[in-house]
């Protein structure tokens, strides 16, 4: 687990947040191309529209590669805990 200061948890959790939300747009362009590009169609695959099934296979491997690489290059893992917060108490942690 890496020991980072409260600045540097702000910005690796900005840089995840940006990195899934990227993911997340992508998957949703991704539908969106597939609906205007076989919409209009009408041909059938698997016994739904094509795009339909086209859209949700293509963003089952593209969310499972995409969060591979979030968590492989992305993703670090630090502890949350603020070890200089106060406790109800009101001592701090030791």
């Amino acid at each position: 687990m890496k020991k980072l200061t409260r600045e540097e948890k702000a910005a690796q959790c900005s840089k995840e947040i940006r990195a899934t939300l990227v993911l997340a747009i992508i998957c949703c362009a991704w539908h969106v191309l597939w609906a205007l590009i076989l919409g209009k169609s009408g041909s059938m695959f698997l016994g739904i529209p094509a795009y339909a099934s086209i859209s949700c296979f293509g963003q089952f491997i593209i969310m499972v590669v995409g969060a591979r690489l979030l968590l492989n290059k992305v993703f670090v893992d630090f502890d949350y805990d603020d070890e200089n917060a106060i406790e109800e108490g009101g001592k701090a942690h030791e």
